[in-house]
């Protein structure tokens, strides 16, 4: 199985800035999916109702059988990342609707419509066609937090996951990178 290519801190932040240019719903709908793990169409069906702006809150309610769960929204030092400002931002031009992030007809936004935007963003911040599919941004966290050394219970929570077995992939090494650590540790030994 072909492990899917998560996005750098550059071609994420590409991706953003480009979103961010052109629409403050489409950088908050962007910056949720990445933050919160979520899948295309777990975005494009949250309800206003999802979030509290007094707790800082959003609720995920996720598909697959897999984790609902109400996760902080997180402030940053940097505009692209902070979920905080995204979500102000977007809700003081945002139409009336029950959806979060509606389409132009305020109805739910599909699963195809957050996967051609994603793309179109993607596209513009040049990234290679591999990384354009918008669950790269799901498998950029995750993987980003397996190198760091998350957990991997902490982990399962955090990308959604009923099962362990999901997370376990985000611990996957390739046999150069377990001769790499086996060669280090032998290095290590001193007499």
């Amino acid at each position: 199985m072909i492990r899917m290519q998560p996005l750098s801190d550059r071609e994420l932040l590409a991706v953003l800035s480009a979103a961010k240019k052109e629409s403050a719903r489409d950088h908050a709908l962007l910056l949720i999916c990445y933050s919160h793990a979520m899948r295309a169409n777990e975005c494009g069906k949250l309800l206003v109702s999802d979030i509290s702006v007094k707790d800082q809150t959003i609720r995920v309610q996720r598909s697959k059988g897999s984790l609902t769960t109400t996760e902080k929204l997180a402030p940053h030092s940097n505009a692209l990342l902070d979920q905080r400002k995204a979500i102000e931002n977007w809700l003081r031009v945002k139409p009336e609707s029950p959806y979060l992030f509606p389409s132009r007809k305020n109805a739910v936004l599909s699963r195809v419509q957050v996967y051609r935007l994603f793309r179109y963003y993607a596209e513009k911040a040049g990234l290679p066609d591999s990384k354009r599919g918008v669950h790269a941004l799901k498998h950029t966290l995750g993987q980003k937090l397996a190198d760091r050394g998350a957990d991997i219970k902490e982990l399962r929570v955090i990308m959604g996951h009923k099962l362990i077995t999901s997370t376990q992939h985000y611990f996957e090494v390739s046999q150069d990178q377990a001769d790499a650590a086996k060669h280090a540790a032998l290095l290590s030994v001193r007499m």
